[in-house]
C-alpha cells in the first residue's frame, strides 16, 4: 500500500490542531474558576456536593445586615 507524503500545508495542518488542543487542555487546567460558574455573582460562594447539585450561598455584607 502506497501512503501519501506529507505537504507543507498538511504539517502545518497537523501542527495547528496540537497546538490549539494544547492550548485548551492547559486553560482548562490551570484555570479551574473557569469550570466552576454555576451563573452567579462574586457575592455567591458555592461548594461542590459528592452528590447532587452544588450548594450555594449568599454572602452578605456588613452594611446590609443592619
Amino acid at each position: 500500500m502506497n501512503w501519501p507524503y506529507l505537504k507543507r500545508g498538511d504539517i502545518t495542518g497537523i501542527l495547528f490542531v496540537a497546538v490549539l488542543f494544547t492550548v485548551i487542555t492547559l486553560t482548562l487546567l490551570f484555570l479551574p474558576q473557569l469550570k466552576q460558574d454555576f451563573g452567579f455573582g462574586p457575592e455567591w460562594q458555592c461548594a461542590r456536593m459528592e452528590e447532587g447539585d452544588p450548594i450555594c450561598v449568599r454572602l452578605v455584607q456588613e452594611d446590609e445586615a443592619r
